[in-house]
């Protein structure tokens, strides 16, 4: 499965940016790349958090953070972040944030929820390749999913009806013979009576 993970995005604004002063984050974010590349996830965490701070771009931000965290196996937190990375409304942004989402939901095998994402990822780029194979990966590995489930439901179904027609035979086999006894005991009272 293709991935789309870290967005190196300030450097086409890196232009526009500098004359608008310290506010925004393109020191830390790009520090944080460099980390990210070089395999220092912990570096790549605390620069992004640093950028969070400036408060510009946090949905890029939470994307980046949410590519981390995925790289270290921490799925929670990395689901988090990149639902938080959803809320942008850069397309891209939005496309990458699903499109990861769906990567991950189909690793932890999550099929129903992975073809929710690669679908919503595929509404902001319709295009995409590898949306589109994935998005049929994961349709398929959830029809099996279900097909499992539906024959694991009427084998259990099955045995239960089994299991139940089993228990009744015991019942009226039961039921007869303490029938019969009291017939008999009857049967020698009243005998008894005469």
């Amino acid at each position: 499965m293709a991935k789309y993970n870290l967005v190196i995005f300030l450097f086409p604004y890196l232009l526009i940016f500098s004359s608008c002063g310290f506010k925004e984050p393109i020191f830390e974010v790009l520090d944080g790349n460099y980390s990210f590349l070089s395999g220092d996830y912990t570096g790549a965490t605390i620069s992004y958090i640093k950028a969070l701070e400036k408060e510009n771009h946090t949905e890029w931000i939470y994307y980046n953070i949410g590519n981390v965290y995925n790289a270290l196996g921490e799925t929670n937190p990395a689901i988090e972040k990149l639902v938080l990375a959803t809320k942008g409304a850069n397309r891209e942004l939005i496309f990458r944030s699903h499109y990861n989402l769906g990567n991950t939901y189909f690793r932890l095998g999550k099929y129903k929820d992975a073809v929710f994402h690669f679908k919503t990822s595929l509404k902001a780029k319709q295009n995409d390749i590898d949306a589109k194979i994935n998005l049929e990966l994961a349709i398929e590995k959830m029809e099996k999913e279900e097909t499992l489930e539906n024959e694991i439901l009427e084998k259990n179904e099955v045995k239960t009806k089994v299991k139940a027609k089993d228990l009744l035979d015991y019942t009226k086999q039961k039921e007869s013979v303490i029938w019969k006894r009291l017939i008999e005991m009857d049967i020698e009272e009243q005998e008894d009576d005469w």
